[in-house]
């Protein structure tokens, strides 16, 4: 009885090993993926606009999208990503609008603040499964002059 018990378990785990291995998440290794962002450094006068096209490589589907001006997002609060142009922005260091989160890639547009100084627009891609998520970034530098 015991050589039996020992002919039908090991066809039974390597089964179960094969179809349990085989259920990845669905994501891509974090290592295969890489965002970016083009141009990858602008300069722009106080109050005009620079255009932005963010992509990435290596998703297995096509992720969801955000835009967001980094030192607005580091001040916390509103982070100056928009779908629409807010009909009064609060943004001190400029903002970024984007068409849609499922448009990939993504075509996105800064409005420089008012104020020169370099400012920092960060494109975010994400591919979701029901339990894990990955994200990469990319940043374009902007530099605003008077």
């Amino acid at each position: 009885m015991p050589k039996i018990v020992r002919a039908i378990t090991l066809p039974v785990a390597l089964i179960v090993a094969l179809l349990f291995g085989s259920c990845g998440s669905g994501l891509p290794h974090s290592g295969q993926v890489t965002a970016s962002v083009a141009p990858a450094e602008a300069t722009v006068a106080a109050g005009g606009t620079v255009a932005l096209e963010g992509d990435a490589i290596g998703f297995t589907r096509s992720p969801i999208v955000l835009w967001w001006v980094q030192e607005a997002r580091d001040a916390g609060g509103d982070d100056c990503g928009y779908l629409q142009p807010p009909p009064m922005s609060p943004c001190q260091y400029g903002y970024v609008i984007f068409g849609s989160v499922t448009q990939f890639p993504s075509s996105a547009i800064y409005y420089a603040p008012p104020t020169p100084g370099t400012y920092h627009v960060t494109f975010q891609a994400t591919q979701n499964t029901t339990f894990e998520y990955l994200s990469k970034t990319a940043t374009a530098t902007i530099t605003v002059t008077p």
